[in-house]
């Protein structure tokens, strides 16, 4: 029986040491594992660094799958990291366009409406103005216009007489001591002036005078001696004007794809706001009716024309159809453009351009306020997001994905036939095969296999240079500039 208890505990002894060994190699797994296979590049002496920010470790056997960085080298790379979210998504192919002014919206010309001598200019080239601000003083020296006038003056002076005449002989009628047909007479002659200031008052308008204008001259009993033209208002009721934005740089769409509001802040306001785009008169000028004063341009809203090749106008006709959001990609100087989603084609043309083979489309845009600033001379300007003229891409939709991984381009590099993602695990970056539906120069998207699953993180760029690392630190080494195997599509270098 002695006996028998040093052995059963040496047993208990024995079986604990094993027990603590291998939950110690459990524990640790994430270490000696990758050491054990030969499929771990770790890359720990910042000393190593290579001039792309990668740490190489000693080389191994084994093809690479995984690596790891140092803080430092994350920093050199650039490297962003984002959460795997499946999304909708819709191809789309692109189409070259150009912003252009909305016809019978964007540009009016300001005439005279007299004959008559500029005075004075209120408004010049580039100047900002709203419905109502002066443009041009115009002194009037049409004859006929200055005797429509005296007409009317006249007519007035007469129908303040027969008031005070009718007033007079009120009360002698009212005793019998006048003939009631004397009064009668009297507002037969007041009814006759009456429709004589009538006529009187639209042969002025017809010969260029606001009804503002001639209702000062029936309360001043003057003639008009300056005519002001003025800022039109507004031919659309309520008209919506773009608000100023604060902008710090570029404003970039995210990963967010298919239909959605045009999010552009917006205000309403009575009336229009113009530019000065052209100043056609000068001090001292002598003008006729219908000579133009000055140009005034309104950009609130514009168009995007797109020009689409006939192989590609029954696309444009099935997005039009089911009124599918386009996407507008503004190019910038920067690497980053500046996207505009949600927008809408709102006709085509019916016809196709014999000279370039090109159906021509429509997009309405919104424009931005960028800023208003104040001159020294005193004069207000206003510079807007987009101007006509300005080349932009237009993403027109083709085909919808649904619940699909979508990431940048640059998060996947190619190898042959194959093309791999880098996932977050812990400090590695583990590269994981995937399957690409589609790939253009700026999105990937991405089966939903089982390779990458909701709520992984990957690496969102540098997915080459992470490649070339993982490679070069078993010595496996391609040149650090080497392109085998590599994408290029829509990259500029």
């Amino acid at each position: 029986m002695s006996k028998r208890v040093p052995q059963l505990l040496r047993t208990l002894i024995g079986v604990s040491l094993i027990a603590g060994v291998g939950g110690f190699g459990y524990v640790t797994r994430d270490r000696w594992f990758p050491l054990l296979n030969g499929t771990s590049a770790t890359l720990v002496s910042e000393a190593a660094s290579d001039q792309a920010g990668h740490v190489h470790a000693a080389p191994g056997q084994g093809t690479p799958t995984s690596l790891s960085l140092t803080d430092r080298a994350r920093q050199n790379l650039g490297l962003q990291t984002g959460k795997v979210e499946l999304q909708d998504w819709w191809q789309t192919i692109s189409i070259p366009a150009e912003v252009i002014e909305e016809p019978g919206h964007s540009e009016q010309g300001v005439s005279s409406t007299v004959h008559g001598i500029v005075l004075k200019i209120h408004a010049f080239p580039g100047q900002t103005v709203r419905a109502g601000d002066p443009l041009v003083d115009i002194q009037p020296t049409a004859e006929l216009l200055a005797n429509a006038e005296s007409a009317l003056l006249k007519t007035l002076q007469e129908m303040e007489l027969v008031e005070l005449q009718i007033e007079r002989i009120t009360p002698t009628v009212e005793s019998g001591a006048t003939p009631a047909m004397r009064k009668v007479e009297k507002e037969y002659e007041r009814t006759r002036l009456e429709s004589q200031r009538l006529i009187q008052t639209q042969e002025l308008l017809v010969r260029g005078l606001s009804p503002a204008q001639i209702d000062e001259i029936i309360k001043t009993k003057t003639l008009i001696r300056r005519i002001t033209v003025r800022v039109p208002a507004g031919t659309l009721t309520g008209d919506e004007e773009a608000a100023p934005i604060k902008l710090t740089g570029n404003t970039v769409a995210d990963n967010a794809h298919g239909p959605g509001p045009q999010a552009i802040p917006r205000t309403h306001e009575h009336g229009s706001v113009y530019s000065i785009e052209s100043l056609n008169t000068h001090l001292g000028q002598h003008v006729q009716p219908g000579n133009e004063l000055c140009r005034l341009a309104r950009h609130s809203h514009l168009l995007i024309a797109g020009r689409a090749f006939e192989r590609e106008s029954h696309l444009v006709a099935r997005a039009l159809e089911n009124e599918w959001p386009v996407k507008a990609v503004f190019e910038t100087a920067d690497e980053s453009p500046v996207v505009r989603e949600g927008l809408t084609i709102l006709y085509s043309d019916n016809v196709i351009d014999v000279d370039s083979s090109t159906l021509r489309f429509y997009v309405p845009l919104v424009n931005e306020v960028l800023r208003d600033s104040t001159g020294n001379n005193g004069l207000t300007y206003r510079a807007w997001r987009f101007k006509p003229g300005q080349k932009v891409r237009l993403l027109v939709p083709v085909n919808h994905f649904t619940k699909r991984v979508v990431l940048p381009a640059e998060a996947i590099v190619r190898e042959g036939a194959d093309a791999y993602v880098f996932r977050m695990n812990g400090k590695l970056l583990e590269r994981v095969a995937v399957r690409i539906e589609s790939l253009d120069s700026r999105e990937a998207v991405l089966a939903n296999d089982g390779a990458l699953f909701p709520g992984d993180f990957v690496a969102r760029n540098q997915a080459y240079q992470l490649n070339l690392a993982m490679k070069t630190s078993q010595g496996g080494g391609q040149s650090g500039h080497s392109h085998e195997g590599h994408s290029h599509e829509g990259h500029n270098h």
